[in-house]
């Protein structure tokens, strides 16, 4: 799916359109013993280097990750810390690391460089679109990666089962969390289909490495996003359907395919799911 301006545009329009609508003793009491704080996932942001300083400050200043966060950990529970760090001091990533070799870790590690290289790829896919600003359009492409990889830690730390490839799996997890929330919405992964579209291939320099890898080609990620924007409500996101856009053959499936990947979540989610907190009165 190459996403030139004017598909762009269409796309942004159709989204932007759509989002509008003891006293009996004498001595003093032992104190109870505090309960320890729940295992949960934490953010953790190490100084940059300074070609990628400018845009970590603005991610952490919006606190648009801490909301995905917060989203998750509001969702379900987890038996171990998962810590989240922005660093520069790997070249990995953004991956999740999960023990190896009896050493603990179970990391989500999120390297500068990378931050610089959607910057670049976005501010590229954006040329001629209004309505999309890059900032704002690379704190939703992270906020989809950055769940993708919550997706791992949950799949490793909760021990999930998987049919098929996990990476597809887990894209469907962050589509799962950030689509339909209204704290997030479609935004979220229409960024992530534009990063992804910046990503591709040309498909004269695929090799057996680009097919032989555990994640789907970008292309085929960037029309997954598209679908799942579409499958979420297709009255509303009708217009995202046609030429140069999503194939109506594809987009037949698309709210099936929604649907199948909120229920699997839903279901493997429920044995960890923290209770509902009761409304106040």
């Amino acid at each position: 799916m190459c996403l030139s301006p004017r598909r762009l545009i269409a796309l942004t329009t159709v989204l932007t359109a759509a989002a509008l609508p003891g006293a009996a003793h004498a001595q003093t009491p032992e104190p109870a013993p505090v309960a320890p704080a729940p295992a949960q996932i934490t953010l953790g942001w190490e100084k940059l280097k300074p070609a990628n300083r400018a845009l970590g400050r603005d991610l952490r200043q919006s606190r648009a990750i801490q909301r995905v966060v917060d989203a998750v950990n509001a969702l379900v529970t987890v038996p171990r810390e998962i810590p989240i760090v922005f660093t520069d001091a790997t070249d990995i990533g953004p991956a999740y690391l999960p023990d190896q070799k009896g050493q603990e870790l179970g990391v989500i590690v999120f390297p500068g460089w990378f931050l610089k290289l959607s910057d670049d790829l976005l501010r590229r896919e954006l040329r001629g679109v209004r309505g999309m600003g890059p900032k704002r359009t690379l704190r939703a492409a992270t906020q989809f990666v950055v769940a993708h990889e919550i997706g791992h830690a949950l799949v490793d730390r909760l021990d999930l089962p998987v049919t098929g490839k996990e990476e597809d799996a887990v894209d469907g997890f962050a589509a799962y969390m950030l689509t339909s929330d209204k704290r997030f919405g479609p935004m979220v992964p229409l960024a992530a289909a534009m990063l992804f579209d910046g990503l591709k291939t040309d498909d004269r320099k695929l090799g057996d490495g680009d097919f032989a890898d555990e994640h789907s080609l970008p292309q085929q990620r960037t029309y997954q996003f598209v679908c799942w924007i579409y499958g979420s409500d297709p009255k509303r996101f009708k217009g995202i359907v046609g030429p140069d856009m999503l194939p109506r053959q594809r987009a037949q499936r698309c709210p099936a395919e929604y649907r199948q990947v909120r229920r699997s979540w839903d279901r493997l989610l429920a044995p960890h799911r923290k209770p509902a907190e009761p409304a106040r009165r």
